[in-house]
């Protein structure tokens, strides 16, 4: 049968409360080092384990958050995931993270599951294809922050990039160096960071004054093999482009392979730019010009949005929206367009 708190208080010669505040580090009274030395033996001794569940239940907090994201293989949510895991372990919490591989049944299952652990409050990346289950949480006001996605129509916190803007700087970045024909190739069109990618794309064309056409616009979904179908297209036409604006990081490696593929070398034929920026982005074949987040920023918000909720009880306390700005980074992958083009 396993030890219980009092057998350690017992085995210690302590009361349990005392045991309960050692090990909790919350000490109302000053505990001798030798107190704590013998309860830190007994515990030994004992092989004691705290009953989280139980605690749980008794104080309505499980000091545990849930996080859910599309892909914990992407550097960038991967990144976000890792600075949240940080600022958890230093306040005392655990981090529960699901994976959804952008499936909207995985998500809701997570949710579910995680909201039935009695997880504090949740960081949600969302699928974006339905939001019942969001609009649940936000009805029972539970402590949620979203990240790099929202509901424009649903009143969350959430923290997210200015990605309209910062697509507008990038296509005026490329006809700066005089390419008139530039293609987009982005991943799922429902998502809100390509949503307002291609809404900064469109307008950058229309204050340059250059054709917009929708055959330079290719989507499909965040793999290798739909960027690479994608770029193939947009290089067969009798037009193509001569630069991309490129929504992703796996999306970039599908888009090179086809570039490669097709005899064409990066800038001098094609020029790309992308998004994210990533630990590798230096390193490639070409090092690439990319749009940079700054992911350790974007976990910090989304931490400290979410703790403000979990202290006040309620996720009506302060739903904010944090808009962090992304900068391009300059690199080898774009340049003036063939002289012939």
């Amino acid at each position: 049968m396993p030890s219980t708190l009092k057998d350690v208080a017992a085995r210690a010669g302590v009361h349990p409360s005392t045991v309960s505040r050692v090990l909790r580090g919350k000490e109302n009274i000053p505990i001798s080092k030798a107190t704590k030395d013998r309860i830190y033996a007994a515990v030994r001794e004992l092989n004691y384990h705290p009953d989280k569940t139980a605690r749980a239940l008794r104080l309505r907090r499980s000091d545990a958050i849930g996080m859910v994201i599309p892909n914990i293989a992407s550097p960038y949510f991967s990144g976000i995931a890792r600075t949240i895991d940080t600022l958890c372990n230093a306040a005392g919490f655990s981090l529960m993270i699901f994976d959804t591989n952008e499936n909207q049944e995985k998500e809701i299952r997570a949710v579910d599951d995680l909201t039935s652990r009695g997880v504090d409050g949740l960081i949600v990346a969302p699928v974006q294809e339905e939001d019942k289950h969001i609009r649940d949480l936000v009805r029972e006001n539970f402590p949620l922050v979203l990240v790099d996605r929202h509901f424009e129509d649903i009143a969350t916190s959430a923290v997210i990039c200015n990605d309209a803007e910062s697509a507008y700087g990038a296509v005026k970045r490329l006809a700066e160096l005089g390419h008139q024909r530039i293609g987009f190739v982005c991943g799922q069109p429902n998502l809100y960071p390509v949503v307002k990618r291609l809404e900064g794309y469109k307008k950058a064309l229309s204050d340059l004054g250059l054709p917009f056409s929708e055959t330079f616009v290719s989507v499909g979904d965040a793999t290798l093999e739909s960027a690479y179908r994608s770029a193939h297209s947009l290089l067969s036409l009798s037009q193509k482009p001569t630069a991309f604006l490129i929504s992703g990081t796996i999306t970039t490696l599908g888009a090179m392979k086809a570039i490669f593929e097709k005899g064409l070398r990066i800038p001098a034929d094609v020029s790309i730019l992308s998004f994210t920026d990533t630990m590798y982005a230096p390193f490639l074949r070409v090092p690439i010009t990319t749009i940079h987040h700054p992911v350790e920023e974007i976990g910090r918000l989304a931490f400290a949005l979410l703790e403000e909720q979990m202290k006040s009880g309620s996720g009506e306390k302060g739903k904010k929206q944090e808009i962090v700005k992304m900068t391009l980074e300059q690199r080898d992958s774009i340049a003036p367009p063939p002289a012939d083009s």
